[in-house]
């Protein structure tokens, strides 16, 4: 049986980018996986900020001047938070896909690599559910 986003997972890709709902769809062939975030309110990021879990609000959730939100956050589903390593094989997958799908100029950036070098190790703030598109800006 294919893997399918739930209800809820659906709703929350209304109003992402449609680069990175393909991008997204493309994973279920690999993986079952659940968006539990996509775009957000500036009342909702505030809310995240305050809480610590988000770090900016600058995010690329808010609706971006293209009328999208550019980032999801997704979760191998079933959701365990604790079990880093589907995150990590998630990430590979959706990097992967993203080469794949995005046309020239565009990348995925993931939030266990902010800096996008390799070095998971090097982070401040981890993220592991946190996918956004961006231009590249030579």
């Amino acid at each position: 049986m294919a893997n399918k986003f739930s209800a809820r997972s659906e709703k929350n890709l209304e109003k992402v980018h449609p680069y990175l709902e393909e991008i997204c769809r493309e994973l279920l062939k690999y993986q079952d996986a659940s968006v539990v975030y996509g775009a957000r309110t500036i009342e909702q990021q505030t809310d995240l900020v305050a809480k610590g879990l988000s770090q900016t609000m600058n995010s690329m959730h808010l609706i971006q001047y293209d009328g999208f939100a550019h980032a999801v956050d997704m979760c191998p589903y079933p959701i365990d938070w604790n079990d880093t390593k589907r995150f990590y094989w998630m990430a590979g997958m959706m990097k992967v896909i993203a080469k794949d799908l995005l046309p020239e100029g565009w990348y995925l950036r993931w939030g266990g690599n902010w800096d996008r070098d390799e070095d998971l190790d090097d982070q401040t703030f981890m993220d592991l559910a946190h996918f956004e598109i961006r231009v590249r800006s030579n």
